[in-house]
């Protein structure tokens, strides 16, 4: 490993492309080099037309190139280039993109909106403040022009990532057209912000007391008139005090200023969010998105250790959408430890990785989900409503495989087979696909009877069988006549023969 390795952080955003220049070393953690803000608003075509023109396009282009030799001669090795709202929602993203890549080499990821919210999260979380201010809970507010979103971390466990269609150019659009004075206007946004925030209050915040409201991006940190300092924590009468005067002259340069529409709605969100959760005090963290992504970037070259548990922020989620739908729980979690311990049996044999596991685990848990509405056709109800649900840390092809493993996991090898090639995945991702899915039926079958009858279990390889030991209380007959509907699917999927064994003894305790 080199001793210091620079890098950049790009984001292409709605209302403007962000470029963050990075250092970062084991020993001297990371240090901000360089940061470069050019406006561009990609967002208003995307609200406007549903695409981005072709002359906004030349214009993003022109504005990347001019961005090189700043990284030239910072020495950049490696450029981490994210798409966010306006790309994503763009109906002509895929030609945008390849336009992008073709004219200045940058290749950009498009992500969706709960990897978004856990980046801008992972750069709070990265401050060392991070710790001592959320221990009395803390929602973590990010007002940028594309979208509103909200991320809730309680007693230790990320609780909450909600998304709303409320970004400030959507607000603007709205308003703009109406022929109100600007004293109206400001009124009305705050009228469609408080009814939004009334649903969210309804489905999310309603039992949740937070100390504790963190303003990400550099809303209240770049304006030179009625700026905050990066880092300051205020209390309720200062921050609203500071939102007050920022309304003040938002409005009084209305007419003056395009940036004052962008700007007047994302202080009315953060007013009204602050006073509707009771907060005490505002951290004015000034941490974009960028930040996470260099936090991200350093963690997985190892220049940087870990040290807050994502994939325990992930489960804590997940487990919040299980209990969303499921009452009675106790069968979700063993058919996640039974299909944990049998994926662990077939890890080095078969390849598997960690993200492999947490797709297994995740679809433990919510793979019973659509029970909730009905219980005839349950697993397809509930690959739908997985595939609809905002997950954070999954990519949207992540969680459209979720889906699909969880709408396969009854099927038998014929029925996959009939069914797979329908959807647009890779070779590899339908072996996955496949593998997860007969794990989880497999795990599922033995406690069809949801009665946890197995109180322990041991999984090992011999010859060309994986053998499955349990010992249980009752008899095992129902689980074993289940069982027969998977050996053909697990078979062809790993290559050894399924057997379940029952016997007197002890192993492994779930």
């Amino acid at each position: 490993m080199k001793k210091t390795h620079i890098f950049a952080a790009l984001t292409i955003g709605s209302y403007e492309v962000t470029l963050t220049i990075y250092e970062v070393s084991p020993q001297g953690g990371m240090r901000l080099l360089n940061k470069i803000k050019q406006k561009i608003e990609l967002g208003k075509d995307t609200i406007r037309s549903g695409r981005i023109s072709n002359e906004k396009v030349k214009q993003l282009c022109k504005k990347l190139l001019k961005l090189k030799p700043v990284m030239e001669e910072f020495g950049v090795e490696e450029v981490l280039a994210y798409g966010a709202t306006a790309l994503r929602e763009a109906e002509n993203q895929y030609f945008v993109l390849e336009q992008i890549k073709n004219t200045t080499g940058f290749d950009v990821k498009i992500v969706n909106n709960p990897e978004q919210s856990f980046l801008v999260y992972k750069g709070v979380v990265s401050n060392p403040a991070f710790d001592e201010i959320a221990k009395d809970g803390v929602a973590i507010l990010d007002a940028s022009p594309g979208r509103l979103r909200v991320t809730i971390y309680h007693d230790g466990d990320l609780t909450l990532t909600q998304n709303v269609s409320l970004g400030s150019m959507k607000i603007r659009e709205w308003v703009k057209n109406t022929g109100y004075s600007q004293e109206d206007k400001t009124f009305l946004i705050r009228e469609i912000i408080s009814y939004r925030f009334k649903e969210l209050d309804s489905l999310f915040l309603d039992d949740v007391k937070l100390k504790t409201l963190i303003i990400s991006g550099d809303l209240f940190t770049s304006q030179p008139r009625w700026k905050s300092k990066k880092g300051d924590i205020l209390n309720a009468e200062k921050f609203l005090k500071l939102c007050r005067k920022g309304e003040k002259h938002l409005e009084q340069n209305m007419a003056l200023t395009e940036d004052a529409d962008i700007l007047l709605p994302s202080v009315i969100i953060c007013e009204e969010f602050f006073k509707r959760i009771g907060a005490k005090q505002a951290w004015i963290s000034g941490i974009e998105m960028n930040d996470g992504i260099a936090y991200e970037h350093a963690m997985a070259t190892r220049y940087l250790p870990p040290h807050h548990d994502f994939t325990q922020d992930i489960h804590s989620e997940v487990v919040k959408v299980m209990d969303r739908f499921i009452t009675e729980t106790d069968h979700n979690y063993y058919v996640d430890k039974v299909s944990d311990i049998i994926f662990k049996c077939l890890a080095k044999k078969v390849g598997f990785t960690t993200h492999d596991r947490l797709l297994l685990h995740t679809a433990a848990l919510l793979h019973n989900v659509g029970s909730y509405i009905a219980m005839t056709d349950s697993a397809n109800i509930s690959s739908y409503i997985v595939k609809r649900t905002d997950l954070v840390g999954f990519s949207d092809k992540d969680r459209e495989m979720l889906g699909e493993i969880i709408r396969c996991h009854k099927m038998s090898y014929e029925d996959f087979l009939d069914t797979i090639g329908e959807q647009k995945f890779s070779r590899e991702e339908m072996s996955l696909i496949g593998r997860l899915s007969i794990l989880l039926g497999v795990a599922n079958t033995l406690d069809v009877a949801h009665c946890q009858k197995f109180d322990t279990i041991r999984v090992n390889i011999k010859d060309d069988e994986v053998r499955i030991t349990v010992n249980s209380l009752s008899d095992g007959v129902l689980e074993k006549n289940f069982i027969e509907g998977h050996k053909e699917f697990f078979e062809s999927m790993f290559g050894y023969k399924l057997v379940l064994r029952e016997k007197n003894q002890r192993y492994v305790t779930l």
